[in-house]
């Protein structure tokens, strides 16, 4: 797993993991998948706090995302 940033409570990381490309956001007592190619949550409720700030980070660095994504998935 590798933690790509930190927003408060609230971490976006990336694992060596199954398809389609996905990236999580982690934080006390959630977890949350999130699809690299539309930015839809796939799986997780209920939502936490500032889960729209980090998909707003996400869309805004998905080059550096799918740099994570590649690197550990190949």
């Amino acid at each position: 797993m590798t933690t790509v940033e930190r927003f408060g409570n609230l971490r976006l990381a990336i694992f060596r993991d199954h398809n389609p490309p996905h990236f999580h956001i982690l934080g006390p007592g959630c977890t949350v998948s999130v699809d690299l190619r539309t930015f839809k949550v796939m799986e997780g409720r209920p939502l936490p706090a500032g889960t729209a700030d980090v998909i707003a980070w996400a869309r805004a660095n998905a080059d550096l995302l799918w740099q994570f994504w590649n690197e550990l998935n190949g």
